[in-house]
C-alpha cells in the first residue's frame, strides 16, 4: 500500500501537543514508584487493522529515548483478537507516562484503518474509489489521513487550496455559474462542482469540469444522471453507509466519498499490559 513519506514536523507537533495536554512531565502517580526496567505487551482485544506505530514510537521517544519498542506487525496488517503486536521495554515510569497518549493514537488510527477496510470490502465494483472527507477532528487531519491512505483510501480534498470545490452554498452566491467556472479554470486546479438537478448536471458537463458531485441523490435520480454523463467522472456522497454502499457502487460512478470514515470513529480496543 503506497503512502507518502511521513512528515516528521507534523508528527512531532501532534505528539508534543498531546503530551503537553496530558502534562506527562508531572505524572504524580508514577513519580511515587520505584525505578525499574519492565516490558509491556500491546494486545489487540478485538480484531482490526494495525495503524499508528510511528505515533507510538514518537510518544516514547519524546518521553525517554531509552524506551525501546519491538513491533511484530506493520501498519495495515490485519490483527486477530488477543494478538500481541509489540513489546515496549524500559523504565516503568517512562512507559506509564506515555501509556494513555500512545494508546489514544494507536486505538484511534487503528479504528480508522479498520473502518476503511470494511467499506472497501463491501464494494463489489473495485473500479470505484472510496474517498475520505475533511470531516475530521481539528488537529488530527494528518494522522487520520495517514490511517486512511495506508488502506488505499484517498482524500476527496486534502485542504481548501488543493482543488476548487463549488458546492451548493457557493452556487447561492454565484450569479453566473458558467462564467465562474471559466474563471476558475484559469487557476489550473481540479474543479469539482456539486449539482442538485439534472439541468445543472447538463450545464456542468458541457463546461467540462473535472468531476460532478451528487449529494443525497436517490438511486433512481442517480441513474438518470448517469444516462447523460458518460465520460464525466461522477462522485456520490450523503448518507452512504456500510449497509447501503453497494447500491451506489454502480457502473458510471467513479468515486464515493464517505464522511463517517473520519467522523464516526470507533476505536479498536488495545491494551498496554506490564509483564
Amino acid at each position: 500500500m503506497r503512502i507518502d513519506k511521513i512528515d516528521k514536523k507534523l508528527l512531532s507537533q501532534h505528539i508534543k501537543s498531546a503530551l503537553t495536554e496530558d502534562n506527562c512531565n508531572n505524572d504524580i502517580t508514577s513519580a511515587l514508584l520505584n525505578t525499574k526496567k519492565v516490558s509491556a505487551k500491546l494486545i489487540f482485544k478485538e480484531p482490526g487493522i494495525l495503524c499508528g506505530k510511528k505515533w507510538v514510537d514518537e510518544v516514547f521517544k519524546a518521553i525517554d529515548s531509552n524506551v525501546k519498542i519491538k513491533w511484530y506487525f506493520n501498519d495495515g496488517d490485519s490483527i486477530c483478537k488477543g494478538e500481541n503486536v509489540g513489546i515496549i521495554s524500559g523504565n516503568i515510569k517512562s512507559i506509564l507516562k506515555g501509556e494513555r497518549t500512545a494508546l489514544n493514537f494507536l486505538q484511534t488510527l487503528s479504528g480508522v484503518s479498520s473502518l476503511t477496510k470494511r467499506y472497501q470490502d463491501k464494494i463489489k465494483n473495485k473500479d470505484i474509489k472510496i474517498l475520505y472527507t475533511r470531516k475530521i477532528l481539528p488537529g488530527w487531519r494528518y494522522a487520520i489521513s495517514y490511517a486512511c491512505q495506508i488502506m488505499g483510501c484517498y482524500a476527496h480534498r486534502k485542504n481548501l487550496s488543493e482543488s476548487i470545490l463549488i458546492k451548493e452554498n457557493h452556487l447561492k452566491a454565484i450569479d453566473d455559474p458558467e462564467e465562474f467556472i471559466r474563471k476558475a479554470k484559469k487557476l489550473k486546479k481540479l474543479i469539482i462542482v456539486e449539482a442538485k438537478t439534472l439541468r445543472e448536471v447538463a450545464i456542468f458537463k458541457n463546461l467540462e469540469v473535472d468531476r460532478i458531485l451528487l449529494d443525497n441523490f436517490s438511486i433512481i435520480k442517480l441513474k438518470k444522471v448517469l444516462a447523460i454523463t458518460k465520460g464525466v467522472p461522477i462522485e456520490v456522497s450523503g448518507n452512504i453507509n456500510l449497509a447501503n454502499i453497494n447500491k451506489y457502487a454502480i457502473k458510471g460512478i467513479s468515486f464515493i466519498s464517505i464522511g463517517s470514515i473520519t467522523k464516526n470513529i470507533k476505536v479498536i480496543d488495545i491494551s498496554l499490559l506490564i509483564q
